[in-house]
Formats: structure tokens, sequence, C-alpha cells
């Protein structure tokens, strides 16, 4: 009787934990739209580099537009499984720079396609991440996924245990870059329109698409 009641000890935090994820991932998939304010940190590990933006990330039926200001402005356009960054042109070279606009219609960021599967349903998360741990801290639930991705290490997601909402999310892909994004301020079913999430060109972008 023993060994079965310490049994049930060691197995309810678990189910505690796998429970507080999957109420986080229904909370997101319930809503019509998702924005937060954003902080990105990039890190170079094997050149010893950093690069961080702050900004705002939208998302609405797997379309999402992300604005990062930093060391240059960058925005990113993600719909109908196409996905167009914006970059700006840097302020000292005057008012004549032009900005470039990468466009990609056969490949997804691995960013992107972590972020439509943890906004859109638990079911499509299943199907992209395999949970290898989960523990607490600070208030926090800390989740280790294993993305079917092959160019990305594992993913670490913070949720605060209180309000279900997404603390942070980072990994590293397979050219030693880690992401590190944090969120802050999140907006559930605000109006968005579709032309949030469209591209707009105009006559002096330089285009590359790939």
């Amino acid at each position: 009787m023993k060994f079965k009641f310490l049994i049930f000890v060691l197995i309810l935090p678990v189910f505690a934990n796998a429970k507080t994820l999957k109420n986080a991932l229904e909370k997101y998939s319930k809503a019509t739209t998702i924005q937060f304010d954003i902080k990105k940190i990039d890190e170079k590990i094997t050149l010893g580099s950093k690069s961080e933006s702050q900004g705002v990330l939208k998302f609405q039926k797997n379309n999402i537009y992300i604005l990062q200001k930093g060391e240059k402005k960058v925005e990113i356009f993600y719909v109908n499984n196409t996905l167009s960054m914006v970059e700006y042109p840097d302020a000292d070279f005057g008012p004549d720079g032009k900005r470039k606009v990468t466009i990609l219609k056969n490949s997804v960021p691995p960013l992107i396609k972590s972020l439509c599967s943890i906004f859109s349903t638990p079911k499509n998360f299943s199907k992209e991440f395999l949970t290898v741990s989960e523990k607490k801290a600070d208030g926090l639930l800390i989740v280790e996924l294993k993305p079917k991705q092959k160019n990305i290490n594992n993913i670490f997601l913070k949720i605060n245990e209180n309000d279900l909402s997404l603390v942070e999310l980072s990994f590293a892909d397979d050219l030693q870059t880690k992401t590190t994004i944090f969120f802050s301020n999140l907006k559930l079913n605000t109006k968005m329109s579709k032309v949030d999430f469209q591209y707009k060109s105009i006559m002096t972008d330089e285009v590359l698409t790939q």
C-alpha cells in the first residue's frame, strides 16, 4: 500500500505540469487573435556576438506579423505559407536607402513554424513537438520540447502558472545561433485586419525571392 502511495505522489506533479501546458495551449487556440510585445535576442554562439531588438508580434489564423526594432528595423509578414521579410535601410545612409525584401515560398523559418504550432491547436502542437521534460520554478512552468524540425535543437518554453501566459521561448539552430524571445503585455481577441499580415511593396524595394 505504501509503495502504491509513493508512486501516486511521484506521478502527481507530472500530471499537474502536463495540465498546465495543455490549458495554456487551449487558451491560445481559442483566441481569435493574439498580440504580444516582444524582446528578441540573437546570439552567435561560435562568434560570441549578440544582437537585440524589441517590437510586436501579432497572430491570427496561422498568419503572423512581427515588427523588430534594433540595429535596424525589420518587419516579417507570414500569410498563405509565404514569408516576406522587409529590412529597412540604416538611417545613417540618408533618405535614399532602399528596403531589402526577402520572400520565402518553399521553406518556413523554424521560429515561424514553432509559433504557428504553439498558437494554433493542441493537436497541431503534439504533431510538431515531443515533450522532453517539464519542471516548475518561481511560478513558471519550464517545458523542454523536441521539435520534428531537424535544423533546430530542443525548444524551451516558460509559461506563467497563474495566467497561463507565454513568458519566454528559446532555441538554437544548426548554425549555432541561439534565439530567445521574451513575451509581455499579452492581448487576446483584439481587432485585426488581413492587411496587418500582408507585405505592401513599393517601387524602390529590392526583392529577392527564394
